[in-house]
């Protein structure tokens, strides 16, 4: 039992709130929106999550199929670049404040202001790559990266930095750099070098590139270390030394995939689709095209009592979209096991069966509690008419298994056919030979 903020009483988290199910009998069709809503939430939080790599491999291996759900991952990634250009470099004249004003900007831009975009598109998104590269890692666990911005950095050059969690202390700045050809790779090293004798980088961070970086930061350091020492420039040379000997470089992206991100999030905002945060419609539309596996999400008490909440205005779309979408994967998957996971077959890429892309699972307390509110059986009615399969269906991996066990039966038997044939074509050339004799 617990306290309801809601309602203000107390009652389990398998009972529906008095008054919610007064909303739901004066309107029964609060339920599917409620579905559909939790559909699209929990399909999208599966998609982008990792919990759907152990299933993609299983069909892969077993179906000898390639699905891939990449793209969801980068549905993310080219929003947190459309959010970092809102509040970095764009904030002062709201170029990404949504996606509408960013398509604006790019049909009425300069020639000046498309280049300067395009350096911003480019360099940006090495940041957030970097950004989800450092977040992947385990050392994350005790370490925090994060990206500077020209509002929060002081010393020009230094893009990130990394910071112990429990002290707060900065163990190490990046300087993060992009290129689409190695004369932008080349103007690159140039701004590390000028950064590296104004002081406001040190020899000993760390510089992110495109691939070949380190090779050609190497020979600008060693050809301008001599310069300087030739030039007397003793303070400049010693700088230059400890940076070949101390700055480390991690090759992040080429020249190609830079110019293909840039490219992307340009026509993205030329389709009015550069969002600075994930938007219903947009996830909706990404959970469609990226769940190739379609699961049979669960719909539960605390799903209906947040969407009704949402269309009563007492929370957000975001807010509802987040709740609903951890409650409705919220025990799908165990410990990525898919044996405990209840999926649908999709019509297209699998072409097993037709026809059973969406399910909705209903557990035993919630099928009791519509039973209440609607009469026996009629909340089924309300799902078949609205095109969602109620109930439960085999597992992904059992079904193919099984169907792969018949398989090998059927070709066990047809070769047991084929051999019995041959028999039976053997005796009729014995006893054609026996009749010739």
């Amino acid at each position: 039992m617990n306290y309801c903020p809601y309602c203000k009483e107390i009652h389990s988290e398998s009972s529906l709130c008095d008054h919610m199910k007064v909303e739901l009998t004066k309107n029964p069709s609060l339920l599917i929106e409620a579905a559909n809503f939790a559909m699209v939430a929990g399909e999208y939080h599966l998609v982008t999550s990792q919990t759907l790599d152990h299933v993609a491999k299983t069909v892969n291996k077993l179906a000898s199929t390639n699905l891939s759900f990449e793209g969801t991952h980068q549905y993310i990634r080219d929003i947190q670049v459309f959010n970092q250009l809102n509040v970095d470099a764009f904030s002062k004249i709201g170029v990404f404040s949504d996606a509408q004003t960013a398509k604006s900007y790019l049909l009425n831009a300069t020639d000046e202001q498309l280049k300067n975009l395009t350096r911003k598109l480019n360099g940006t998104g090495q940041e957030v790559d970097w950004l989800r590269y450092k977040q992947e890692k385990f050392s994350n666990l005790i370490q925090k990266s994060r990206l500077l911005g020209e509002e929060m950095s002081n010393a020009p050059g230094v893009d990130g930095e990394t910071i112990h969690r429990l002290t707060g202390k900065t163990i190490v700045r990046t300087s993060i750099k992009a290129a689409e050809d190695t004369k932008n790779l080349g103007t690159n090293i140039s701004g590390v070098l000028k950064s590296l004798e104004k002081g406001t980088l040190n020899p000993n961070d760390i510089l992110v590139g495109i691939e070949g970086t380190e090779e050609v930061l190497k020979k600008a350091l060693e050809t301008n270390l001599k310069k300087a020492l030739q030039n007397g420039n003793e303070e400049f040379a010693e700088k230059l030394k400890q940076a070949l000997e101390q700055m480390k470089v991690q090759e992040l992206n080429t020249t190609e995939t830079v110019k293909n991100s840039t490219k992307r999030l340009k026509d993205k905002m030329l389709a009015g689709k550069a969002d600075p945060k994930i938007t219903f419609e947009g996830a909706k539309d990404q959970a469609l095209q990226g769940a190739v596996v379609g699961a049979a999400l669960g719909l539960t008490v605390a799903s209906i009592t947040n969407y009704i909440r949402f269309k009563k205005g007492e929370i957000t779309e975001e807010e509802a979209f987040t709740q609903i979408g951890r409650d409705t994967i919220k025990g799908a998957l165990s410990g990525g096991a898919m044996s405990t996971v209840t999926l649908f077959l999709p019509a297209g890429p699998l072409g097993l069966i037709a026809g059973m892309a969406v399910g909705m699972y209903l557990d035993a307390s919630l099928k009791n509690l519509l039973d209440e509110i609607f009469g026996k059986g009629a909340f089924e009615q309300i799902l078949h008419s609205a095109g969602y399969t109620a109930g439960m269906v085999k597992s992904l991996e059992a079904s193919l298994l099984e169907m792969q066990r018949h398989d090998v039966k059927i070709h066990e038997n047809k070769n047991q056919v084929k051999k019995h044939q041959k028999k039976i074509q053997d005796h009729f050339d014995l006893f054609d030979e026996m009749m010739k004799g």
